[in-house]
C-alpha cells in the first residue's frame, strides 16, 4: 500500500511448488522456479489468497513479488519477465523485493526494491530488448 509515496509491504506468501513439463527431457527455463510468478496456475492461487487476507481484514493488495539472492547475483531473463510480467499486466507500480541471504547473514539485513523503467518496458514490448 503506498503511504505517502512509501511502498509498505506487510505480508508475503510463496507460490506453491509447481512441476514444470519438460519437453523433450529439457525444461524451457533454466531456473523452473523462478518463472512462477508467471505461471497462469498461480493467477488463481494469487487471487485466493489476497481473497483469504482480506477475510481477516489484512490488508490485501498486490504490489509485486519477492525472490532471494546470493551475493546479489539475481538479475537473470526469468527476473526481468517475472517483473515485465507484473508491470504489464497489474500495475506499472509494482515492485520485485529482492533479499540477499549471504549479504544479510553478515549481520544486516539486504532487502532492495526494483521496478523497470518505462524505457525499458517499451523497449521489451517491441521486442528491442535481448540479453546477448
Amino acid at each position: 500500500m503506498d503511504v505517502k509515496s512509501t511502498l509498505q509491504v506487510t505480508n508475503s506468501f510463496p507460490f506453491p511448488n509447481v512441476e514444470i513439463p519438460a519437453t523433450d527431457g529439457h525444461h524451457d527455463s533454466p531456473n523452473p522456479p523462478a518463472a512462477a510468478p508467471r505461471q497462469k496456475q498461480n493467477a488463481s492461487y494469487q487471487t485466493e489468497m489476497i481473497k483469504k487476507l482480506r477475510e481477516v481484514n489484512v490488508d490485501a493488495n498486490n504490489v509485486g513479488w519477492y525472490t532471494s539472492a546470493n551475493l546479489g547475483n539475481f538479475v537473470n531473463r526469468e527476473t526481468i519477465e517475472n517483473q515485465y510480467h507484473y508491470q504489464k499486466d497489474l500495475n506499472e507500480r509494482t515492485v520485485a523485493i529482492v533479499h540477499d541471504v549471504s549479504r544479510s547473514s553478515q549481520g544486516s539485513l539486504s532487502l532492495r526494491a526494483f521496478r523497470l523503467s518505462p524505457i525499458f518496458m517499451a523497449a521489451r514490448k517491441e521486442d528491442k530488448f535481448t540479453t546477448e
